[in-house]
């Protein structure tokens, strides 16, 4: 194209989010009043249309203003692009130049950029050495800048700031600090009712149909109610609602206990754009972060549930007590709930679900109404220890208390420091017996590999027991909060499935009708009651 045709142009403006942060600004406006201002010394030129990206990386060229010029080109608008200098049409200096060198001249479209002087027009200037160099440092800026960004994310995960654009329905950021959370009550009172109504037996199913019936907004909906312009990549209908998946990941966040999990997804690099999922040993963890909405020893209840997959039954407004925590002594499958008529009269009972199915085992019978009275008896007796417990260890100063269990992971170290001692003496004793040939070459390398898989264990467990006493003497007061879960319960007077999730783990039943009850914390229960043990001797 020679430089005295008339052309009909078209400006592009760009301004990604870093530009708005400069001192000089690369606004809009301020592109829009240079290449006017330029066009109106230019006889060849007239300025048919104008496109802009506001927020867009110069990485990135799907952006919506830039495809409306290439939309322009095809129709045979324009014959002419404007933009204030090169780094404005892009920073990818590969993509960039493919642009200037290879699309743009097969479409006859003239590229000019007025702050670097280029004019693709002017053979001298489109292939002038300084364009590619230009090109290259834009994409240098932006390679550093990305650097720089990673970096700072990193360090403000890591200080448990948030850095996302939206938060977990339930918390809203801090109008003082933008990378705190704060709870948001009206949200936060709905996550509470649907882990109440979990704890109570509802599938998540029911749980979305309640929240539909009701009106709730779904967290989508409520965060483009609250001013924000939210948009769900799990959304799939024009009008969002309630549903299973939405449901199920409230369930499973752990934001929701104050622990701040980020950096789960992420690009590889600037250049590209496809967002992964990363490995868990590359997520940004930080512990009591906030401030909870959910209490964590609930939250592991309802982790403990869905893990089984406790299913209501659909003739049943809620899930029988005992549901999913009764199991078979023999074969370690469940017992499933199961009802007889006699006289006219419907009695219940649980049966192994293998025998049921035919597929073996014994039957392991036993009546609904006998196996609860004595699981309710039994945890009355283990809420009524361990209140007991929870008043002793109220009763012995905090002090010594810890100090009972410093001592206790002391003595564990010792103990383990003896024992690696142990397999280390013993794989040099190997050596020796190897050359005073009193074993073989197999059997050296056999008992040699067995003991260098002991000692690797062992070092292990000895390293988890030092992190332990380290984080101990950080300490300053012995946390006992799973016995706020008995208290709660200690006027018990009736089995209520509530109650069953937050204090049993699983029932087993044996055939002779005995059963055996593991209850929740029961590693808690007893460390606790020797620690106490240790400090009342220290005391007398």
């Amino acid at each position: 194209m020679a430089k005295t045709d008339y052309s009909r142009a078209m400006a592009y403006y760009r301004l990604s989010k870093e530009d708005k942060a400069k001192e000089v600004s690369d606004s809009i406006e301020n592109q829009r009043k240079l290449i006017r201002e330029y066009v109106s010394r230019q006889e060849n030129i007239t300025l048919v249309d104008e496109v802009y990206d506001d927020g867009y990386t110069g990485t990135n060229y799907n952006r919506p203003g830039f495809l409306s010029v290439l939309s322009a080109v095809d129709a045979g608008k324009v014959d002419c692009l404007i933009v204030k200098d090169l780094s404005r049409l892009g920073r990818e200096y590969i993509e960039t130049g493919r642009y200037l060198e290879k699309i743009f001249p097969a479409l006859g479209v003239r590229v000019i950029a007025v702050n670097d002087d280029y004019d693709s027009s002017n053979p001298r200037q489109s292939d002038d050495i300084i364009v590619p160099i230009k090109n290259l440092m834009n994409e240098t800026y932006c390679r550093d800048l990305s650097h720089k960004l990673r970096r700072q994310f990193i360090v403000q995960r890591r200080n448990g700031e948030w850095v996302g654009p939206y938060v977990s329905y339930g918390y809203c950021k801090s109008p003082e600090d933008k990378h705190k959370l704060i709870v948001d009550e009206y949200a936060a009172g709905i996550v509470r009712e649907i882990f109440h109504a979990k704890i109570q037996g509802y599938s998540q199913d029911a749980i979305a149909n309640t929240l539909n019936a009701e009106g709730i907004l779904p967290p989508s909906d409520y965060k483009n109610q609250q001013g924000l312009n939210y948009k769900s990549g799990f959304q799939t209908t024009e009008r969002s609602a309630w549903g299973v998946s939405t449901v199920t990941r409230i369930l499973k966040n752990r934001i929701y206990i104050g622990e701040l999990i980020q950096g789960k997804r992420g690009t590889p690099n600037f250049k590209i754009k496809t967002v992964r999922e990363r490995r868990p040993e590359e997520w940004t963890v930080v512990k009591n972060n906030h401030e909870p909405i959910i209490d964590p020893l609930m939250f592991e209840a309802v982790q403990q549930m869905m893990a089984r997959d406790t299913r209501r039954s659909p003739n049943n407004e809620a899930l029988m007590p005992l549901a999913g925590v009764v199991f078979c002594a023999d074969c370690g499958r469940s017992l499933i709930r199961r009802s007889v008529t006699r006289c006219r009269k419907k009695f219940f009972y649980y049966i192994c679900s293998t025998h049921k199915r035919g597929a073996g085992c014994t039957s392991h019978s036993i009546e609904q109404s006998t196996l609860e009275k004595a699981v309710l008896n039994a945890l009355r007796l283990q809420i009524s220890a361990v209140v007991e417990l929870g008043e002793l260890l109220s009763s012995i100063r905090a002090n010594d208390l810890h100090a009972a269990k410093k001592r206790r992971i002391q003595l564990q170290i010792a103990e383990k420091q003896k024992e690696l001692e142990g397999y280390r003496d013993f794989k040099s004793r190997l050596v020796e017996a190897l050359n005073d040939n009193l074993i073989d070459r197999d059997e050296f390398t056999m008992m040699r590999d067995k003991y260098r898989n002991l000692e690797s264990t062992c070092s292990e467990s000895l390293n988890a027991l030092c992190d332990k006493l380290s984080e101990l003497e950080s300490a300053d007061a012995t946390e006992c909060s799973w016995v706020e879960q008995y208290i709660h319960y200690q006027n018990l007077n009736e089995l209520t499935r509530e109650a069953v999730v937050a204090l049993i783990d699983r029932v087993t039943v044996y055939d002779d009708k005995r059963i055996e009850i593991s209850f929740n914390y029961r590693d808690e229960i007893s460390y606790y009651a020797g620690l106490a043990a240790d400090s009342m001797k220290e005391v007398v």
